[in-house]
């Protein structure tokens, strides 16, 4: 029971970030097909992000036999490729579509504002670039739940996701949870700093 409870907890964390996205409507009959197939950019994000790592530039595990020349020549051609990949995946991910934009997001949905005329029940794909590198971007699903007129005939909504598979969700989840801890980070050293005394 606690741990479903800390899963609900964890699920309601709300986040405030900038992210590059884009979304656009689309129709019900386009909902329940791409509902049942995983997006193509979702697919190849995730496919290469196995490849070069999560972490192109953790350390690299010390070889079996340090003394090799050729296991140290090995390990440093890895890394540089592993760099050049991430580089080239990130300038890929930035000439494409997306505008950076203020959401506010959890594991279950998001909200930001748009240019479509979005009302309650439309359906929608959203897409999104989450800050990593190599860049992680998703392609997900999502139903307007709250949909309301903003500045400059722009609309403000809420998005509940609709996700295809448990890695979209596992993807979103550890963005947001990475995001609530540096935030909780930031106001104890903001509030640890206001309460130093000024020196003389």
């Amino acid at each position: 029971m606690a741990d479903n409870e800390n899963d609900n907890r964890r699920q309601d964390f709300r986040v405030d970030d900038l992210l590059p996205m884009s979304d656009k409507p689309i129709d019900r009959e386009t909902f329940e097909y791409e509902k049942k197939h995983i997006g193509i950019r979702s697919r190849q994000s995730s496919l290469l992000r196995n490849m070069v790592g999560n972490d192109i530039f953790s350390s690299i595990a010390p070889a079996e036999h340090e003394d090799s020349e050729t296991s140290r020549a090995l390990e440093a051609l890895d890394a540089k490729l592993n760099y050049l990949i991430g580089v080239n995946m990130l300038n890929d991910a930035n000439r494409n579509d997306l505008d950076e934009r203020p959401v506010n997001i959890s594991v279950t949905g998001i909200s930001f504002s748009s240019s479509e005329a979005y009302r309650i029940g439309d359906f929608m794909e959203v897409t999104l670039m989450l800050p990593s590198l190599p860049p992680l971007v998703m392609e997900l699903l999502g139903v307007v739940k709250r949909a309301e007129q903003g500045a400059r005939g722009r609309v403000n909504v809420g998005v509940i996701f609709h996700f295809r598979c448990d890695d979209e969700q596992e993807q979103l989840a550890r963005y947001v949870f990475r995001r609530h801890r540096e935030e909780i980070r930031m106001e104890l050293r903001h509030n640890a700093e206001n309460r130093r005394p000024l020196q003389q």
